[in-house]
Order: C-alpha cells, then structure tokens, then sequence
C-alpha cells in the first residue's frame, strides 16, 4: 500500500517544474490492385467503427521476389529469402478500408498525413525502381482521390534491373503532395513512421548506398539508414504516417475510438525477443485537446512501490515562473506535494521507463525524470500548460537554452494515477472541445471541460504539441482539489520532449 496520509500544513501551488536534471497473424495475399479496391470500398463505405489493426509480420513483395506473379509466400519462404539481410522488415500493414479506418479522421488534422505504398513490377530485392503512392494529406479523405508514380531515374516503366529508386525522389513528392515543411529554427524535422509507432526515416536523416546504419543522434535526433533499406521498409510497411512535428502522437479519430496495441521493452520492429509484452487498449477521451486513457499499464504493486519509494523524499511543489510571476510564491498556483524518483538501479522503474517509450513510441531519451505527486484535502494545482513558451521566458535564459528559443519541448505528458479518488481530485481540460474560457475565468474553476477520475493502475497521455510540432493552447490542464476528507491522491507523471534531452539515457 502506499504510503499513509500525514498531518502535513496546508499551503496554497506559475506554470510548470522541471526536473532536478534540467534546473501479428498470418500472411495475406495481395496484389496490384490491392488498394485501389481498399480506397474505392473505403469511400463507399465510410469510415466505421474500427476493428483490431490487421498486420502481416512481413509480406512478400517485389522488394523480396526476383520473379513472381504473386505476392503471396509463407513465413518460411520469406526467411529463407532474407537469411543474408542484417534487418528485419516492419510488418506489412494493407490500405484495407478497416485499416484506413484505424487512421483517417472527420476533420483535418494539420500536420498528420497518411500515405499508401505500393512496389510494382518484379524486381529484386536491391532494386526498387517503382512506387505508388496514394496519398490522405492531413488525415482526411480526398475529395478527388489521386494516385502518384515514381519510376527510378533512368529507368522505364518496364523496369530494367539496376535502375534504383532514391529516398530523395520519394522525399521530394512527400514534400510536394504533402506541403512538408523544412526543419527550421522553431521547427523538428518531419519524420516517417509505420501504423504501429515505428520510425522508418526523418526529414534529415543520413542516407547512404551501403548497409551501415546506426542509433538516434542524440543532438540531431537522426539515424543513419542506406537508401536501399529505407526503400525496403516503407514498400514493405504498405501504410505509413508522416508527422510534420517528427514525433509520433496517438491518431484519435474520433472522441471513444479503441485501438489495441502491444507493448514491449522495445520500439525495434526486428526485436524478436521473448522480453515481457502486454496488450492493452488505448481510448480517445478526446480530440481537442488530444487525449487518450490507457487502463492496466501499472500494477497495484508497482503504483504502490512508487509511491512508498517517494513518500520520504516529499517537499511541496515548486514550479518555473514565467517573466510576470517573477518573485511570486509557487503556492499561489499549487499546493502539492512531489518528488522526483530517478530510475538507475531500480528494475521496477527502469521497466517502466521502457514500457512508457513503448507506450510513447517516443525513445526512452526523451523523457524527463520521474515525478511523483501527492495531493491532501484541498490540495491543487491550477490550469496551466506543460510546455514553455518562448514568449513567456524571454528574460530567463536558462530557460530559453533549455528549448534552444522553441525548437524543442515539452511534448507530452503520461500521467498516471497511483490510487483511486473517491471524490475530487480529476485532472481538468477546461478547453474541451475546442471551448474559450468564460470571461473572468480563474485558472482554479474546476466547472468547465473534460474531467479524468484518478483509478489506480490507469494512465492518461495528453499532448502540449500538436502534430506540426506547434504549442497547442487547448493542452492546458490542471488538477482540482481532493475533497474527500480521507482521501490521497496519489500521482506520477513523465513529461516527453520532442527532442531527446539527456534527462534519461538511451538504452
């Protein structure tokens, strides 16, 4: 059990606080026309209440067959095949209508894009030399649908084996078809993902003509991938998503949307190990501001041991003042209490740790320290946003070196919920659905937008950037008053730059 309610004074708790380092089933068969049947049943049909994602763990395309007339073969074929390659292919995830249905949304969401891939004609494995692309920019379905070729400079349509398709030519019409911005002083590099969260490719990343490739840049956030591989993984992934913002962020198609997905101890699609994974279900609470609720990532036992492990450590809450709260008490905002537990040594932790990048799929060097929370009777933390605004900081340079003038921060915020509140204590989005705030609104209300109950064991993951990488005003959030007299809310929150930060190491 968690640590008991002490007889502690009350206090009364501008903005945010940092942490102390800061200051698969079976294959499927497939052919050419594959998604030009899927969109057209897609329009006809709608979009509908989503099934489980169907994925293949690899298909065989023309990137894996030298002749063939079908893109069926089984799993053994295909190892068989792909015993001299270094890498594993992601799983092949078909433009199926319920799979685009896993991803498009009602309205537009500026900077998320899905794009359909399909390899054409019989080529070896080391030589792609056309691509199809169908492409959903912001997330939505086209009003006129369009399908886009790339054929291998100085190749034919005929194909011509040595004629090798170039990342930069599919880099140049995901820019074009896409309105793909440049990374640039306040802005990340877009990057490529596959449906399930896994990084293929960034805007900057280093491509070479071998077979080398290496981890994250920790300054950069690239990698180092060879133009074939790239190539590889994106025909053999079917769908992908691109993130203006460069980082992945949950879809939530719409407020009650389900999607069930794996966790591991890893965010490699080649890790095949037997390390512990769980299954859980992700659900939109809501899409302005995007959040969604995870129920079972904690134990009893491990929300327990958090919580014990912080209660000595315990000291009300301080926070980073902007420039106008200078030489105000943190009280004023919040009246918590909190700690902040450092993973290094502690297997419990470090597991979670990973489980939440897995979680995330956002690396484990993105994350800040561990913060624990406790709120007494009374005891608040008023509305407030987790990222940094330049704006709001121009007289603090540490703070302003600490998100290089805005181009990265604070992305994402995982809170969990270490007890269960019988009364009081939500996390509140006053700015639900898009809402202004009332006139004379006091960042203490508590009678507007969306309230999450503390339940033990649950998690939610709210975003301080939207899919551009841009700071979203909705995000602001804030915790009411505990008013059972008897009741603790216990609480433990990561925060996840969009960038990695050097809080937590890579492992």
């Amino acid at each position: 059990m968690p640590p008991k309610k002490e007889g502690a004074a009350k206090t009364n708790g501008s903005s945010k606080k940092l942490s102390p380092t800061s200051a698969s089933s079976t294959p499927q068969k497939s052919n050419g026309l594959s998604i030009f049947v899927a969109v057209i049943a897609f329009f006809a049909l709608g979009v509908l209440s989503p099934p489980s994602l169907h994925t293949v763990r690899h298909v065989a395309t023309q990137l894996d067959l030298s002749s063939s007339s079908s893109l069926s073969t089984s799993s053994a074929d295909v190892t068989a095949q792909s015993t001299n390659k270094k890498l594993q292919q992601p799983p092949h995830t078909p433009c199926t209508s319920s799979n685009l249905a896993n991803y498009i949304h009602d309205k537009p969401v500026p900077g998320l894009h899905i794009v359909c891939i399909e390899s054409l004609l019989n080529f070896d494995a080391d030589n792609i030399n056309t691509l199809r692309f169908a492409l959903f920019q912001n997330a939505i379905r086209p009003k006129l649908y369009q399908r886009k070729k790339i054929i291998a400079r100085g190749g034919t349509q005929n194909g011509g084996v040595g004629s090798t398709l170039d990342w930069h030519q599919v880099k140049q019409l995901l820019v074009n078809e896409l309105g793909l911005l440049p990374e640039g002083p306040r802005q990340q590099p877009w990057a490529v993902f596959t449906p399930l969260g896994q990084r293929i490719v960034g805007e900057n990343d280093i491509v070479t003509r071998g077979e080398s490739s290496r981890d994250s840049d920790d300054e950069h956030n690239s990698v180092m991938k060879s133009n074939t591989q790239i190539l590889q993984e994106l025909a053999s992934s079917g769908m992908v998503l691109v993130f203006q913002g460069g980082n992945w962020r949950w879809p939530g198609v719409r407020e009650g949307f389900q999607r069930n997905i794996e966790l591991s101890p890893t965010l490699d699609f080649a890790d095949v190990s037997t390390a512990e994974k769980r299954n859980i279900t992700i659900e939109t609470l809501s899409m302005t501001p995007l959040v969604v609720s995870i129920k079972g990532f904690l134990t009893d036992q491990e929300c327990d041991h958090i919580a014990t492990k912080a209660e000595p450590s315990m000291q009300y809450s301080g926070v980073s003042l902007k420039d106008n709260d200078k030489g105000k008490a943190a009280s004023n905002w919040r009246t918590s209490q909190s700690a902040f537990l450092y993973s290094n040594r502690d297997p419990i932790l470090t597991a979670i740790d990973h489980r939440t990048a897995s979680l995330s799929r956002v690396p484990k060097g993105h994350q800040e320290v561990l913060q624990v929370l406790r709120y007494g009777t009374t005891e608040k933390y008023d509305a407030h946003h987790d990222y940094f605004d330049p704006r709001d900081y121009q007289s603090d340079p540490n703070t302003m070196n600490l998100i290089q003038g805005g181009k990265r921060n604070r992305f994402a915020t995982v809170f969990w919920y270490l007890t269960t509140v019988k009364e009081g204590g939500e996390t509140i989005f006053p700015r639900y659905r898009n809402k202004p705030l009332p006139r004379g609104y006091v960042h203490s209300d508590c009678r507007q937008g969306l309230k999450v109950k503390p339940q033990k064991g649950k998690v939610i993951i709210f975003y301080s950037l939207d899919d551009r990488g841009q700071m979203d005003p909705l995000s602001l959030h804030g915790a009411c008053p505990v008013i059972g007299e008897d009741d603790i809310k216990w609480a433990a929150n990561k925060w996840i730059w969009s960038a990695p930060m050097g809080f937590t190491a890579d492992d």
